[in-house]
């Protein structure tokens, strides 16, 4: 019995000494919390600088704001002092902070040269032309130096340099990525049965890799429609290749015509059935197309109506936490809150009718409206102006005319004029012409609908704020546009 106490005496000991030893030792968790506590503020610049794209803009700070975090870190690490450790966090924050400051330099006097990196990077020329990739990138990265250095002047003329082998290493990229595939597909093509099989398809492939070519090498600053045709090119001749394929497959299986056309409604037929509709095929395509093409806009229309109704909501709840936040120290004041709140609703049930009214003057062949938050803005689809011309015809006139009666639907309002190109032609180029159609409608609604100049803003975007995919027709009809912007004035 004393030997099993003397044990039990023992065991407690070690246990008391282990304890001991865990009260001592530092809590993980506990490390973590003061550590995010520490550092936390540099890390969210360190975000915003990324976010911004500094590594790319400017290496040097963000390089430096790196360096200090990681001396920082390992400060925290080793148990040093928070002055050791703060000391670093604010070095690297402001080397953080100037690599945002460059950057957005950067971004106002690198216009050209972003434009054609992202062009460059649309074809792909990191895959299909690596070395003179990498050789543009040094460029960039000696204006970018340079700009951080404060020497302006200096950086563009290197930022000229950078754009330039970016646009020749997009060139070189096109015809990698798109016409030397499309050629040797057409030499294939040629020399079996797709060319008689799918003709048309193929005949249209060639003219497209054809047109693609002259245009490369003539507009070597503007690869926008030369690189989509170069794009239709190779998709025509695949497409072709798919053709022929399916024919040589009728004819070895001696399929039907009417199988072949009963065969090809059944995608039609999976798309009606996912939407709930009753697709018929007795006269031709056509109407169940129409059929699922109305459905999906009352479907968008939908999500738009709900998207708004959402943000109607969401300021509500912001108005309720202002008034709890003032609630807390004055909490007499409860009916000058429950009016403002009443207030608002009122107003956003005003904006939604005559919202209402504004959609109900257009077809959806003359305009799309939509609303972000209190404006409306108008998409003028059926206002066309001439290739590269700023004049209003007076076929026009009349939709400008219901464009007026629904400005007039918000007296006193802002009224902002946005012109908008697609991506076919020169940066420059499109953003004056975008500018001259939004001064022609501006001084439209000047002149012949009375609205006071003081109330009119006319803006051009050029090809920069797209809407729909440059890459299709139709995705570049939608971006050739006007937008009237109705910025009402609140209550």
């Amino acid at each position: 019995m004393k030997q099993y106490k003397k044990h039990h005496d023992f065991l407690c000991i070690i246990l008391l000494v282990l304890a001991g030893i865990l009260l001592v030792l530092p809590n993980p968790a506990d490390a973590q919390g003061r550590k995010d506590a520490l550092f936390q503020e540099t890390e969210s610049i360190m975000k915003q600088a990324e976010d911004m794209k500094a590594p790319l803009f400017s290496p040097k700070n963000f390089a430096n704001g790196i360096k200090y975090l990681t001396e920082a870190e390992d400060n925290f690490k080793k148990g040093k002092s928070r002055e050791d450790i703060n000391e670093k966090l604010g070095k690297a924050g402001q080397a953080f902070n100037a690599s945002i400051e460059t950057t957005k330099m950067a971004k106002i006097n690198f216009q050209d040269l972003i434009s054609a990196r992202n062009d460059a990077m649309a074809a792909e020329a990191p895959v299909y032309r690596k070395e003179d990739w990498e050789k543009a990138e040094k460029a960039l990265n000696d204006a970018t130096k340079t700009l951080e250095g404060g020497n302006l002047k200096g950086s563009k003329n290197k930022a000229k340099k950078a754009e330039e082998l970016y646009r020749a290493v997009e060139l070189e990229s096109i015809k990698a990525n798109y016409l030397d595939e499309t050629r040797a597909l057409l030499e294939k093509g040629q020399k079996t049965e797709v060319r008689k099989n799918s003709e048309k398809t193929f005949n249209m492939a060639k003219n497209l890799a054809d047109r693609a070519e002259v245009l490369l090498n003539e507009s070597r600053y503007d690869t926008d429609e030369s690189r989509q045709l170069a794009r239709e090119a190779k998709y025509e001749v695949q497409h072709a290749f798919h053709i022929s394929k399916e024919i040589e497959k009728t004819k070895e299986n001696d399929v039907t015509l009417e199988e072949i056309f009963l065969q090809s409604e059944k995608p039609v037929q999976a798309i009606a059935d996912e939407l709930d509709l009753n697709a018929r095929f007795q006269d031709g395509f056509d109407p169940p197309t129409q059929a699922i093409i109305k459905t999906i806009k009352q479907y968008k229309r939908t999500i738009a109506e709900l998207t708004q109704d959402v943000n109607d909501k969401n300021e509500q709840i912001r108005a309720l936490e202002r008034q709890m936040a003032s609630m807390e120290s004055q909490l007499g004041d409860l009916k000058t809150k429950e009016a403002s709140l009443s207030k608002i609703m009122e107003q956003q049930r005003i904006w939604r009718e005559k919202y209402a009214k504004v959609e109900k003057i257009f077809s959806p062949s003359e305009a799309q409206v939509h609303r972000t938050g209190d404006d409306v803005t108008i998409r003028l689809y059926g206002l066309n102006f001439a290739s590269g011309k700023s004049v209003i015809e007076s076929q026009y006139f009349s939709l400008l005319v219901k464009v007026q009666q629904a400005i007039d639907l918000y007296p006193e309002s802002m009224i902002t004029i946005e012109g908008h190109t697609d991506s076919f032609g020169g940066d420059e180029f499109n953003r004056d012409l975008s500018t001259q159609r939004a001064e022609a409608v501006k001084e439209y609604f000047r002149t012949t609908g009375g609205i006071p100049p003081e109330r009119l803003i006319a803006t051009g975007y050029g090809e920069t704020k797209p809407i729909a995919s440059n890459e299709t027709k139709e995705g570049r009809r939608k971006n050739r546009r006007i937008d009237v912007v109705i910025h009402p004035k609140k209550m």
